[in-house]
């Protein structure tokens, strides 16, 4: 933060917090989110889960996904590699199956500088390392700067939103996968709490939601029933 306190010339922490009340544009605040939050990822992390997608999940769901859309969550997107990993396992089960389903995925995050980053869908070739070269080849193509952009049958069924996960849940919309992974090891037990609350109120039922591998949710407390490794199933509404 001491090279934002100097770029808005406050000169002590109090200071800058005088400016970030002053200041009715939000800028200053949306600056601070930005040098605050942590934004580690990469594509195909954590590879386990996205097996347990493509052969256990995709399949379990199966019989809906042609009807409607296939709703997806990643809840504390980042820079994007996440969302657009899960838009590729979705195509290729498309394919390989020849199912007719349609999918959305809401790809949200509080930083709107790291969205920035994931609606251009742009990496460069260190930041794909993950990814096959025949997923690269297929889902990417190249640009005049040697560097990967994802492919616009992958971005048109992604939503870039700007979002505070513990601000109360009001969408409309529920989701039959929810991706929030290794974001609640970075919350205390109030904000975890409130956090796995929002998100069981937009899985549906039926719903899957997937977790960090270090992370842990109290079954007791929740309505979801743990199916895999760090992955939750959501059987029923909890009775009130």
């Amino acid at each position: 933060m001491s090279k934002e306190l100097e770029r808005q010339g406050a000169d002590s922490f109090g200071r800058y917090m005088e400016l970030l009340k002053k200041d009715r544009s939000g800028m200053t605040a949306a600056n601070m989110v930005n040098r605050l939050t942590t934004n580690y990822t990469y594509f195909m992390r954590e590879p386990a889960h996205f097996a347990i997608l493509r052969e256990r999940i995709l399949p379990d769901l199966c019989d809906n996904l042609s009807r409607g859309f296939f709703n997806v969550w990643c809840a504390g997107c980042s820079t994007g590699e996440e969302c657009y990993t899960i838009a590729m396992i979705l195509q290729d089960f498309k394919e390989r199956t020849g199912n007719l389903m349609n999918y959305r995925i809401l790809a949200t995050d509080i930083s709107n500088q790291v969205l920035e980053k994931a609606r251009k869908g742009v990496y460069t070739a260190k930041e794909t390392e993950g990814l096959s070269a025949e997923w690269r080849n297929k889902y990417f193509r190249t640009t005049d700067a040697k560097t990967y952009c994802a492919a616009d049958r992958l971005k048109q069924n992604i939503r870039f939103q700007n979002q505070n996960l513990l601000s109360p849940y009001t969408g409309t919309e529920q989701f039959d996968l929810i991706f929030c992974r290794n974001v609640m090891i970075y919350f205390d037990k109030k904000a975890k709490e409130t956090l796995v609350k929002k998100l069981e109120t937009g899985l549906k039922t039926g719903g899957y939601l997937v977790i960090g591998h270090a992370e842990l949710l109290n079954r007791g407390e929740i309505e979801l029933e743990p199916v895999f490794p760090a992955v939750y199933k959501k059987y029923r509404e909890k009775q009130r």
